[in-house]
């Protein structure tokens, strides 16, 4: 089972809610991957990488990215999720703005606000 975390991030360091979303999906599988998406967030994807249990970190940066709009982080979201079995986000103000768009044009129920995975 692989999982994908969208990061939450500054562009130069991802926040402690992607440290917590990597725990909860090395939780679900040891194959976790984190795709950063922004402008000019270079810095942001190497700090991803340090994140212990990461397996891959995959950046996409484009000028089109860089307010974190739910209709273009969906879109390059929804290219990457065939090869997951899941798709996780901190549940910040970004997170709920994208993830309810990407899990209907993925047409399955997002799942949101978890405490803890057991």
């Amino acid at each position: 089972m692989a999982v994908l975390v969208i990061a939450d991030h500054d562009g130069s360091a991802v926040r402690d809610t992607t440290n917590k979303t990597v725990t909860a999906a090395l939780a679900l599988s040891s194959d976790v991957d984190v795709l950063v998406v922004g402008a000019g967030a270079q810095a942001a994807a190497d700090a991803a990488a340090k994140i212990a249990g990461v397996r891959t970190v995959l950046l996409a940066d484009s000028a089109a990215l860089g307010h974190q709009l739910a209709e273009a982080v969906s879109a390059t979201v929804v290219g990457l999720a065939g090869g997951y079995d899941a798709v996780l986000s901190p549940a910040t103000t970004d997170g709920k703005n994208f993830m309810p768009r990407i899990a209907a044009q993925l047409d399955v129920a997002p799942i949101s606000d978890i405490v803890e995975v057991v």
